[in-house]
Protein backbone atom coordinates (compact mmCIF):
# COMPACT_ATOMS: atom_id res chain seq x y z
CA UNK A 1 0.00 0.00 0.00
CA UNK A 2 2.82 2.47 1.09
CA UNK A 3 4.61 1.78 -2.85
CA UNK A 4 1.11 2.66 -4.49
CA UNK A 5 0.82 5.83 -2.50
CA UNK A 6 4.19 6.89 -3.49
CA UNK A 7 3.97 6.28 -6.70
CA UNK A 8 0.64 8.36 -7.20
CA UNK A 9 2.11 11.25 -5.06
CA UNK A 10 5.42 10.92 -7.02
CA UNK A 11 2.87 11.37 -10.39
CA UNK A 12 1.20 13.77 -9.26
CA UNK A 13 4.07 16.06 -8.50
CA UNK A 14 5.21 15.93 -11.90
CA UNK A 15 1.14 16.55 -12.95
CA UNK A 16 1.28 19.64 -11.09
CA UNK A 17 4.97 21.09 -11.89
CA UNK A 18 6.34 20.66 -8.45
CA UNK A 19 8.58 17.92 -9.63
CA UNK A 20 10.37 19.36 -13.21
CA UNK A 21 11.08 17.21 -16.12
CA UNK A 22 14.26 18.15 -18.52
CA UNK A 23 13.72 18.00 -21.80
CA UNK A 24 16.24 17.17 -25.09
CA UNK A 25 17.35 18.26 -28.04
CA UNK A 26 16.66 15.23 -29.72
CA UNK A 27 13.25 13.44 -29.74
CA UNK A 28 13.29 10.68 -26.88
CA UNK A 29 10.67 7.55 -27.92
CA UNK A 30 10.42 5.61 -24.80
CA UNK A 31 9.35 2.07 -24.41
CA UNK A 32 8.12 1.08 -21.18
CA UNK A 33 4.95 -1.09 -19.26
CA UNK A 34 3.53 -1.49 -16.12
CA UNK A 35 4.10 -4.43 -15.12
CA UNK A 36 7.76 -6.29 -14.38
CA UNK A 37 8.97 -8.24 -17.68
CA UNK A 38 7.35 -10.27 -20.07
CA UNK A 39 5.60 -7.97 -22.60
CA UNK A 40 8.32 -8.37 -25.48
CA UNK A 41 9.70 -5.04 -24.73
CA UNK A 42 13.02 -6.06 -26.23
CA UNK A 43 12.44 -7.15 -29.68
CA UNK A 44 9.58 -3.99 -29.97
CA UNK A 45 12.60 -2.16 -29.01
CA UNK A 46 14.89 -3.98 -31.81
CA UNK A 47 11.79 -3.62 -34.37
CA UNK A 48 11.90 -0.15 -33.59
CA UNK A 49 15.56 0.89 -33.87
CA UNK A 50 15.01 -1.31 -36.94
CA UNK A 51 12.62 0.92 -38.77
CA UNK A 52 13.91 4.29 -37.76
CA UNK A 53 17.40 3.14 -39.37
CA UNK A 54 15.31 1.95 -42.57
CA UNK A 55 13.97 5.60 -42.43
CA UNK A 56 17.16 7.32 -42.42
CA UNK A 57 17.16 7.89 -38.85
CA UNK A 58 19.79 7.52 -36.44
CA UNK A 59 18.53 5.99 -33.51
CA UNK A 60 20.30 5.29 -30.11
CA UNK A 61 18.97 2.78 -27.24
CA UNK A 62 19.22 4.30 -23.82
CA UNK A 63 18.89 2.01 -20.84
CA UNK A 64 20.28 1.35 -17.49
CA UNK A 65 21.47 -2.20 -18.41
CA UNK A 66 19.76 -3.57 -15.37
CA UNK A 67 20.20 -7.24 -17.28
CA UNK A 68 23.75 -7.50 -18.96
CA UNK A 69 21.84 -9.93 -21.39
CA UNK A 70 19.44 -7.64 -22.81
CA UNK A 71 22.73 -5.48 -23.78
CA UNK A 72 24.38 -7.76 -25.31
CA UNK A 73 21.39 -8.53 -27.40
CA UNK A 74 20.41 -5.47 -28.50
CA UNK A 75 24.03 -5.13 -29.53
CA UNK A 76 23.68 -8.24 -31.70
CA UNK A 77 20.00 -7.76 -32.96
CA UNK A 78 21.11 -3.84 -33.79
CA UNK A 79 25.07 -4.02 -34.55
CA UNK A 80 24.74 -0.22 -35.96
CA UNK A 81 23.13 1.43 -33.65
CA UNK A 82 24.65 2.95 -30.10
CA UNK A 83 23.66 1.12 -27.00
CA UNK A 84 24.23 3.93 -24.13
CA UNK A 85 24.30 2.05 -20.69
CA UNK A 86 23.77 4.76 -17.84
CA UNK A 87 22.24 4.74 -14.46
CA UNK A 88 21.30 8.29 -14.90
CA UNK A 89 18.55 7.87 -18.36
CA UNK A 90 18.96 12.02 -18.65
CA UNK A 91 22.82 11.45 -18.89
CA UNK A 92 22.32 8.57 -21.52
CA UNK A 93 20.45 10.99 -23.62
CA UNK A 94 22.63 13.85 -23.47
CA UNK A 95 25.45 10.85 -24.10
CA UNK A 96 23.19 9.49 -27.23
CA UNK A 97 23.29 13.08 -28.52
CA UNK A 98 26.48 13.67 -28.27
CA UNK A 99 27.30 10.44 -30.37
CA UNK A 100 25.32 12.10 -33.06
CA UNK A 101 22.01 9.90 -32.64
CA UNK A 102 19.44 12.23 -33.76
CA UNK A 103 16.79 9.84 -31.49
CA UNK A 104 16.59 8.33 -28.37
CA UNK A 105 14.90 5.16 -27.51
CA UNK A 106 14.48 4.74 -23.90
CA UNK A 107 13.92 1.62 -22.47
CA UNK A 108 12.17 0.57 -20.03
CA UNK A 109 11.26 4.70 -19.58
CA UNK A 110 7.36 4.67 -18.69
CA UNK A 111 8.14 5.20 -15.01
CA UNK A 112 11.48 7.64 -15.70
CA UNK A 113 9.13 11.04 -15.47
CA UNK A 114 12.42 13.24 -15.11
CA UNK A 115 13.23 13.00 -18.26
CA UNK A 116 10.13 14.22 -20.90
CA UNK A 117 9.26 12.18 -23.51
CA UNK A 118 8.14 13.22 -27.45
CA UNK A 119 6.40 9.67 -26.91
CA UNK A 120 5.33 7.55 -24.43
CA UNK A 121 4.93 3.64 -25.96
CA UNK A 122 3.24 1.23 -23.51
CA UNK A 123 3.41 -2.41 -23.78
CA UNK A 124 0.73 -4.75 -22.29
CA UNK A 125 1.42 -8.43 -23.04
CA UNK A 126 -2.03 -10.49 -23.73
CA UNK A 127 -0.93 -13.26 -21.37
CA UNK A 128 -0.60 -11.43 -18.69
CA UNK A 129 -3.29 -10.08 -16.21
CA UNK A 130 -4.08 -6.86 -15.52
CA UNK A 131 -5.40 -7.29 -12.29
CA UNK A 132 -2.35 -8.19 -9.32
CA UNK A 133 -0.71 -6.16 -6.71
CA UNK A 134 1.57 -4.00 -7.00
CA UNK A 135 5.60 -4.02 -5.86
CA UNK A 136 6.80 -5.60 -4.45
CA UNK A 137 4.64 -8.13 -3.62
CA UNK A 138 3.06 -7.99 -6.85
CA UNK A 139 4.76 -7.47 -10.52
CA UNK A 140 2.96 -3.86 -11.30
CA UNK A 141 4.64 -0.92 -10.55
CA UNK A 142 1.61 1.45 -11.67
CA UNK A 143 -2.06 0.40 -11.75
CA UNK A 144 -3.84 0.06 -15.50
CA UNK A 145 -5.15 4.03 -15.02
CA UNK A 146 -1.61 4.63 -15.26
CA UNK A 147 -1.96 4.05 -19.14
CA UNK A 148 -4.17 8.05 -19.43
CA UNK A 149 -0.18 9.06 -19.52
CA UNK A 150 0.51 7.18 -22.56
CA UNK A 151 0.51 8.68 -26.23
CA UNK A 152 0.51 4.75 -27.91
CA UNK A 153 -0.48 1.40 -26.21
CA UNK A 154 1.18 -1.86 -27.99
CA UNK A 155 -0.40 -5.33 -27.15
CA UNK A 156 1.83 -7.84 -27.06
CA UNK A 157 0.77 -11.73 -27.56
CA UNK A 158 2.79 -14.71 -27.91
CA UNK A 159 0.38 -17.74 -27.40
CA UNK A 160 -2.65 -15.82 -26.83
CA UNK A 161 -5.40 -15.04 -28.97
CA UNK A 162 -5.78 -12.30 -31.43
CA UNK A 163 -9.43 -11.71 -29.37
CA UNK A 164 -7.71 -11.66 -26.32
CA UNK A 165 -5.49 -9.31 -27.12
CA UNK A 166 -8.27 -7.35 -28.74
CA UNK A 167 -9.97 -7.73 -25.49
CA UNK A 168 -6.99 -6.06 -23.91
CA UNK A 169 -6.69 -3.48 -25.94
CA UNK A 170 -10.20 -2.44 -25.61
CA UNK A 171 -10.15 -2.25 -21.78
CA UNK A 172 -6.48 -0.18 -21.87
CA UNK A 173 -7.69 2.50 -24.24
CA UNK A 174 -10.99 3.00 -21.87
CA UNK A 175 -8.15 4.44 -19.42
CA UNK A 176 -6.36 5.99 -22.69
CA UNK A 177 -8.99 7.02 -24.98
CA UNK A 178 -6.81 9.39 -26.97
CA UNK A 179 -3.35 7.37 -27.27
CA UNK A 180 -2.95 5.41 -30.39
CA UNK A 181 -3.58 1.34 -30.35
CA UNK A 182 -1.73 -1.33 -31.62
CA UNK A 183 -1.18 -4.96 -31.33
CA UNK A 184 1.76 -7.28 -32.65
CA UNK A 185 2.30 -10.81 -32.34
CA UNK A 186 5.43 -11.68 -30.90
CA UNK A 187 6.53 -15.02 -33.19
CA UNK A 188 9.04 -17.47 -33.51
CA UNK A 189 11.24 -17.02 -36.11
CA UNK A 190 14.23 -18.30 -37.84
CA UNK A 191 16.36 -20.72 -35.93
CA UNK A 192 20.25 -20.09 -35.48
CA UNK A 193 23.13 -22.02 -33.55
CA UNK A 194 24.59 -20.97 -30.20
CA UNK A 195 28.35 -21.43 -31.61
CA UNK A 196 27.11 -20.04 -35.35
CA UNK A 197 26.60 -16.77 -36.61
CA UNK A 198 23.55 -15.05 -34.82
CA UNK A 199 22.45 -13.94 -37.76
CA UNK A 200 22.93 -16.96 -39.83
CA UNK A 201 19.42 -18.92 -40.03
CA UNK A 202 20.64 -22.56 -39.07
CA UNK A 203 21.48 -24.32 -42.52
CA UNK A 204 19.38 -27.66 -41.34
CA UNK A 205 16.07 -25.83 -39.57
CA UNK A 206 13.89 -26.35 -36.21
CA UNK A 207 15.92 -29.25 -34.50
CA UNK A 208 13.79 -33.19 -34.67
CA UNK A 209 13.67 -34.96 -32.27
CA UNK A 210 13.11 -34.14 -28.52
CA UNK A 211 14.29 -31.00 -27.18
CA UNK A 212 15.20 -29.67 -23.74
CA UNK A 213 13.90 -26.03 -23.75
CA UNK A 214 16.02 -23.87 -21.67
CA UNK A 215 15.33 -20.63 -20.28
CA UNK A 216 15.69 -17.40 -17.91
CA UNK A 217 12.73 -14.76 -18.79
CA UNK A 218 10.19 -13.01 -16.81
CA UNK A 219 7.82 -15.41 -18.99
CA UNK A 220 8.68 -18.83 -19.89
CA UNK A 221 5.62 -20.77 -20.71
CA UNK A 222 4.97 -18.79 -23.95
CA UNK A 223 8.54 -19.38 -25.24
CA UNK A 224 7.85 -22.96 -24.11
CA UNK A 225 4.59 -23.16 -25.77
CA UNK A 226 6.34 -21.69 -29.23
CA UNK A 227 8.75 -24.00 -29.14
CA UNK A 228 5.83 -27.18 -28.58
CA UNK A 229 4.20 -25.71 -31.28
CA UNK A 230 7.23 -26.29 -33.73
CA UNK A 231 8.58 -29.22 -32.19
CA UNK A 232 8.70 -32.80 -33.85
CA UNK A 233 9.12 -34.62 -30.71
CA UNK A 234 8.18 -34.16 -26.92
CA UNK A 235 9.75 -30.64 -25.09
CA UNK A 236 10.96 -30.95 -21.60
CA UNK A 237 11.30 -27.33 -19.96
CA UNK A 238 13.66 -26.24 -17.75
CA UNK A 239 13.05 -22.47 -16.50
CA UNK A 240 15.59 -20.61 -14.32
CA UNK A 241 14.74 -16.93 -13.00
CA UNK A 242 14.60 -14.08 -14.77
CA UNK A 243 18.24 -12.93 -15.56
CA UNK A 244 19.89 -15.82 -14.27
CA UNK A 245 23.89 -15.78 -14.90
CA UNK A 246 24.80 -18.63 -16.10
CA UNK A 247 27.24 -21.13 -14.07
CA UNK A 248 29.18 -24.08 -14.75
CA UNK A 249 26.99 -25.50 -12.23
CA UNK A 250 24.16 -24.64 -13.71
CA UNK A 251 25.62 -26.22 -17.34
CA UNK A 252 26.48 -29.28 -15.88
CA UNK A 253 22.74 -29.49 -14.39
CA UNK A 254 21.60 -28.84 -18.32
CA UNK A 255 23.84 -31.44 -19.78
CA UNK A 256 22.87 -33.97 -17.40
CA UNK A 257 18.86 -33.25 -17.87
CA UNK A 258 19.18 -33.06 -21.23
CA UNK A 259 20.30 -36.53 -21.51
CA UNK A 260 21.64 -35.93 -25.53
CA UNK A 261 18.82 -34.46 -26.50
CA UNK A 262 19.02 -31.07 -28.56
CA UNK A 263 19.16 -27.63 -26.42
CA UNK A 264 16.76 -24.73 -27.56
CA UNK A 265 17.35 -21.46 -26.22
CA UNK A 266 15.54 -18.26 -26.46
CA UNK A 267 17.91 -14.81 -27.55
CA UNK A 268 18.72 -13.28 -24.50
CA UNK A 269 19.89 -16.64 -22.70
CA UNK A 270 21.51 -17.40 -26.13
CA UNK A 271 24.23 -14.50 -25.02
CA UNK A 272 25.53 -15.21 -21.77
CA UNK A 273 25.23 -19.80 -22.64
CA UNK A 274 27.90 -18.74 -25.56
CA UNK A 275 30.28 -18.80 -23.21
CA UNK A 276 29.48 -22.73 -22.78
CA UNK A 277 28.80 -23.45 -26.09
CA UNK A 278 31.43 -25.95 -26.20
CA UNK A 279 30.14 -28.06 -22.91
CA UNK A 280 26.98 -28.33 -23.90
CA UNK A 281 24.98 -30.42 -26.07
CA UNK A 282 23.73 -29.22 -29.50
CA UNK A 283 22.19 -26.17 -28.80
CA UNK A 284 19.48 -23.88 -30.88
CA UNK A 285 18.27 -20.75 -30.57
CA UNK A 286 14.74 -19.48 -31.63
CA UNK A 287 14.45 -15.71 -32.54
CA UNK A 288 11.46 -13.60 -31.90
CA UNK A 289 10.28 -11.68 -34.97
CA UNK A 290 7.77 -8.66 -34.38
CA UNK A 291 4.40 -9.10 -36.78
CA UNK A 292 1.99 -6.28 -36.69
CA UNK A 293 -1.91 -7.40 -36.41
CA UNK A 294 -2.66 -3.84 -36.63
CA UNK A 295 -2.11 0.12 -35.77
CA UNK A 296 1.84 0.09 -37.25
CA UNK A 297 1.21 2.82 -39.50
CA UNK A 298 -0.46 5.16 -36.65
CA UNK A 299 2.07 4.09 -34.12
CA UNK A 300 5.04 5.11 -36.72
CA UNK A 301 3.10 8.61 -37.70
CA UNK A 302 3.30 9.68 -34.17
CA UNK A 303 6.84 8.95 -33.81
CA UNK A 304 7.71 10.73 -37.40
CA UNK A 305 5.50 13.88 -36.53
CA UNK A 306 7.41 14.01 -32.61
CA UNK A 307 10.53 14.05 -34.71
CA UNK A 308 9.44 16.18 -37.18
CA UNK A 309 8.39 18.96 -34.42
CA UNK A 310 11.25 18.44 -32.46
CA UNK A 311 13.70 19.44 -35.65
CA UNK A 312 11.35 22.38 -36.26
CA UNK A 313 11.66 23.44 -32.57
CA UNK A 314 15.91 23.14 -32.28
CA UNK A 315 16.31 24.70 -35.83
CA UNK A 316 14.33 27.66 -34.30
CA UNK A 317 15.88 27.68 -31.19
CA UNK A 318 12.81 26.77 -29.15
CA UNK A 319 14.35 23.37 -27.14
CA UNK A 320 15.21 23.29 -23.59
CA UNK A 321 18.55 21.64 -24.56
CA UNK A 322 20.25 18.98 -21.66
CA UNK A 323 22.56 17.87 -23.86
Amino acid sequence: MFYRWAVALRNRCYDLGILSQFESRIPIISVGNLAVGGTGKTPFASWLMTRLTSLGHRPALVTRGYGSDEVLLYKIRNPGVPVVVRKSKIEGVAQAAREEANVAVLDDGFQHRAAKRDVDIVLLAAEQSTEGSMLPRGRFREPLNALSRADAIVVTRKVATEEAACALGRLAIGEAPEAVLGQIHLVGGVWTELEGDPHVEAHDGPPAGDLLAVSSIAEPDGFHEMVRSRASGVVECMAFPDHHPFSHKDVWRIVNRAAGRSVVTTEKDAVKLRTFSQELPRTYVLRLQVAWDFGQDAVMALIRQAIEGKSFARGNGLSDVIA
